[in-house]
């Protein structure tokens, strides 16, 4: 055989088995990812066709996902919030939600303040796959124009392309831990109950926790410039398909609230006046304090367990009545 076709042959057959890890990794992400990923395919497929028609929609991170259970904050409301992100994958989820199903007619924006700081799953959302190419290089663009250390360090381009080929560098380790398919029930059954909970997610479960949030381990509020511009296309998106808007602060718990820097809460606060007194439209309102709420009211450090969920929507229900939120044009 030609000695250049015997080497083509060969590559051909060494490649079979990258192909078909590649297709797989492609085709079946329920069935070996980690539960993390059900909520991102939860909105992913919520942004092509809603679950449901939602009237008012919860936007933000984890902390939004866990801290507002739908049902008890008003008919027709649906929490496409997602653990993990920040303002950046957010800005893009509501641009898909708003250009497959049209602009809700309110939304609550709810971020944790350090989510304003620490990029701190970026590589989760490369591995998720949850953004189009166009939209990452959009943000990685962004990301060299910042000189951010986490979105445009060196070699994330080879990562980017290794996450979109899902090359098994990325993913062979998981697919291999769950056989292949072996979360898909799992993954399934987490899927229906955050359906059937209109985007509610409970993240930690236990009966109270003392421990320290991210907030009290900066000392100001030592800002990523890539979050406040995605933050605030977001703010501008929604205003300028004139969705009524409120923002609001997600609350910590007493251990934190105890001991978190006041320099980083008179930061925090001071830029999101700048961005009210900046964006002075008539559909937007911003609660700038940080609730602080007893330490049983927590699941884990981070967020409050169903229970604390259910004060918090109970509080956000009676302020929003209050500025009547459902009824304004």
């Amino acid at each position: 055989m030609n000695p250049k076709l015997k080497l083509l042959r060969n590559f051909i057959l060494l490649s079979i088995p990258l192909v078909i890890l590649c297709a797989l990794a492609f085709a079946l992400p329920m069935s070996y990812m980690t539960v993390e990923y059900v909520m991102w395919d939860e909105e992913f497929e919520n942004s092509a066709s809603p679950y449901i028609d939602a009237e008012t929609v919860i936007i933000g991170d984890s902390r939004a996902k866990s801290s507002v259970l739908p049902a008890l904050l008003h008919e027709d409301t649906y929490n496409i919030a997602i653990g993990g992100a920040t303002p950046i994958e957010m800005y893009y989820a509501t641009e898909n939600y708003i250009e497959h199903n049209g602009a809700p007619k309110n939304a609550v924006v709810i971020f944790a303040p350090y989510h304003f700081c620490d990029i701190d799953n970026w590589d989760q959302t490369l591995y998720f796959n949850f953004l189009s190419a166009d939209e990452i290089a959009e943000i990685y663009a962004k990301g060299i124009e910042t000189n951010d250390p986490v979105i445009a360090r060196k070699g994330r381009i080879g990562e980017m392309v290794s996450y979109r080929l899902r090359l098994p560098s990325k993913y062979l380790a998981q697919m291999y831990e769950s056989k292949f398919t072996g979360r898909k029930a799992e993954n399934r059954e987490k899927f229906d109950s955050i359906r059937a909970d209109l985007g509610y997610c409970e993240f930690g479960s236990a009966d109270g926790d003392d421990g320290e949030t991210h907030e009290v381990f900066h000392e100001y509020f030592d800002s990523s410039e890539e979050v406040l511009y995605y933050y605030e296309k977001l703010i501008d998106l929604l205003s300028d398909n004139e969705v009524n808007v409120v923002v609001a602060q997600p609350p910590i718990n007493q251990a934190s609230g105890d001991v978190i820097h006041k320099e980083f809460v008179d930061g925090y606060t001071d830029y999101l006046n700048n961005v009210m007194n900046q964006k002075r439209r008539y559909n937007l309102k911003m609660l700038t304090e940080i609730p602080v709420y007893p330490n049983e009211l927590f699941g884990d450090s981070i967020h409050v367990n169903r229970k604390g969920a259910e004060v918090y929507t109970k509080e956000l229900r009676d302020y929003l009545e209050s500025i009547d939120f459902w009824y304004r044009k």
